[in-house]
């Protein structure tokens, strides 16, 4: 700065350099932070991707189901990195489905952080399934539950669709943002939703709130196809490996028996 206050062409080159290098180094941390991330660059997209959102379906959690499959098969076997909310209680199925159609459930990691949980896993084929519980409140008789569901794609999604099930005997049953359409489906009421290329990082909330007079889910999860599930907290996927390895050894030898 000179004495009668005006700044000197020299000073002033390196006052603007600094705020250059500031702002590049702000845009930076934002393309790396989890928040608004963007898929990295030649990440493949997910074509299309289904989300099922059934509070208090088979217990007292919310049962969400994650499926689709990525658009480039030819990309296939890769490692894949998904995005769970926070408050996940039990994952049953990982997942990777064949062109057949049939299921491969997979090692994976997670890891958990203040606001997500992120699953690291490798699909041998480009169809994925996932479905796990999420816990946002707890559910008691004459009271009411509002929650809000976060989704927040790691992929660009093509296409992206969103259900959300009306709960047995729910009463007052909103959410937020609002739906235009409404599907039946085994005699359950569906809010339906449909989005179209939403980028990586896009965070997508979905505020759902209703009253019950009682705390029953809307099956009875002794007879529900889910209610087999595994723990998500202290979780080992090596411990579902060793038990399919001692399962393939069992099988072989009672099949050396049989030959002998």
């Amino acid at each position: 700065m000179t004495k009668n206050g005006k700044m000197s062409r020299g000073t002033s080159g390196l006052f603007s350099g600094r705020i250059v290098a500031l702002v590049a180094a702000a845009l930076l941390v934002a393309a790396w932070s989890p928040r608004g991330a963007r898929a990295a660059e030649g990440e493949p997209d997910v074509g299309f991707m289904k989300v099922t959102l059934m509070p208090e379906y088979d217990s007292s959690s919310v049962l969400v189901i994650e499926e689709g499959k990525f658009a480039d098969r030819s990309a296939f076997p890769r490692a894949v990195v998904f995005y769970l909310p926070p408050n996940v209680t039990k994952l049953t199925d990982v997942c990777s489905l064949s062109p057949s159609g049939h299921h491969f459930c997979q090692l994976f990691d997670i890891k958990k952080m203040p606001d997500k949980n992120v699953l690291n896993m490798k699909l041998p084929y480009s169809d994925f399934f996932i479905d796990f519980d999420y816990s946002p409140f707890k559910a008691a008789a004459k009271t009411g539950r509002d929650f809000t569901f976060p989704l927040e794609p790691n992929y660009n999604i093509r296409n992206l669709e969103v259900l959300i099930q009306k709960p047995y005997r729910a009463e007052r049953f909103s959410v937020t943002p609002a739906s235009a359409e409404t599907v039946e489906k085994e005699g359950y009421q569906y809010l339906k939703y449909g989005f179209q290329n939403v980028r990586a990082g896009e965070l997508k909330n979905f505020r759902i709130s209703y009253f019950k007079q009682d705390a029953m889910p809307s099956v009875n999860s002794k007879y529900s196809a889910m209610a087999k599930t595994h723990l998500f907290q202290d979780y080992s996927a090596e411990i579902i490996l060793a038990v399919g390895v001692v399962g393939i050894a069992a099988a072989w030898m009672v099949k050396r028996r049989k030959a002998a």
